[in-house]
């Protein structure tokens, strides 16, 4: 399921570069007024495979014609802004969830500015045509990272689009995922992977983009991303769960969203 949102600024002209934190609480809190019993599972437990517990659901960046940077705002120069909204869930809540984004208002920010949206049209978009050889354009950023050890602590290297092994990083991450969403057991999978291997091929200029999550906290981390065309060669089922669920890590927090080119 996708949604797109269309934004009405009603109060502000400065937001936060670093933003995604904030919405994506916001996301859920909108999840939960739409289905509480899932919303408290998904934040607190998620789907589970091999220890790892995942969110299915992503997003876009913030889409502005009209702004320009100045130190770490982003300063609007329109009134009008949108945001896809991308999930995997069940079809019977369906309904549900896009029926509590409309005519809601929410801000963002922080101490030093924030801004007030309305949430002035809300779309459901329809499904591409997957054919298993497909192409497709970041529109946020996607983050693959592997453990390095250092010492007793154990941390994140994030791994760049030129390194050899970062479309197959990718392709674990997603069947990892699928695995998750359908109980974490072969036997549950629907695709067939005996074929030709799955294999990602970037067909464009990658761009490196790094985010602050909870900014200006004791929690504040940074997370490395990259934005670039890639082509995916996989079965369907995979693909249009890629799609709806988001390509990499932390895609809850507005990591991996693309959309078909």
């Amino acid at each position: 399921m996708r949604l797109k949102l269309e934004l009405q600024k009603i109060n502000g002209t400065a937001l936060p570069i670093n933003y995604q934190y904030e919405l994506s609480a916001w996301i859920y809190k909108m999840l939960h007024f739409g289905n509480a019993e899932f919303a408290e599972w998904l934040h607190t437990h998620g789907y589970s495979f091999q220890n790892k517990k995942f969110k299915l659901f992503t997003f876009s960046r913030l889409n502005f014609s009209k702004f320009k940077i100045i130190e770490d705002r982003l300063q609007l120069l329109e009134d009008k802004a949108s945001l896809v909204i991308s999930f995997y869930i069940d079809k019977a809540v369906q309904h549900f969830i896009e029926g509590v984004f409309r005519n809601q208002k929410f801000g963002l920010g922080d101490k030093k500015s924030n801004v007030d949206f309305l949430i002035s049209s809300v779309e459901c978009l329809p499904e591409p045509v997957f054919t298993g050889n497909d192409i497709f354009r970041c529109i946020s950023p996607i983050c693959i990272s592997e453990p390095v050890s250092s010492g007793t602590k154990l941390s994140a290297r994030f791994v760049s689009p030129d390194e050899k092994e970062y479309g197959q990083l990718v392709l674990n991450n997603l069947l990892n995922k699928y695995l998750a969403a359908t109980d974490g057991t072969e036997e549950k999978r629907v695709i067939d992977l005996s074929g030709k291997p799955p294999a990602i091929q970037i067909v464009s200029e990658a761009k490196s983009k790094l985010i602050t999550i909870k900014a200006n906290t004791q929690q504040q981390t940074k997370v490395r991303g990259y934005e670039f065309d890639f082509k995916i060669t996989a079965p369907v089922e995979l693909i249009k769960f890629g799609y709806a669920t988001g390509f990499g890590e932390k895609n809850s927090l507005g990591f991996g969203c693309v959309e078909k080119r």
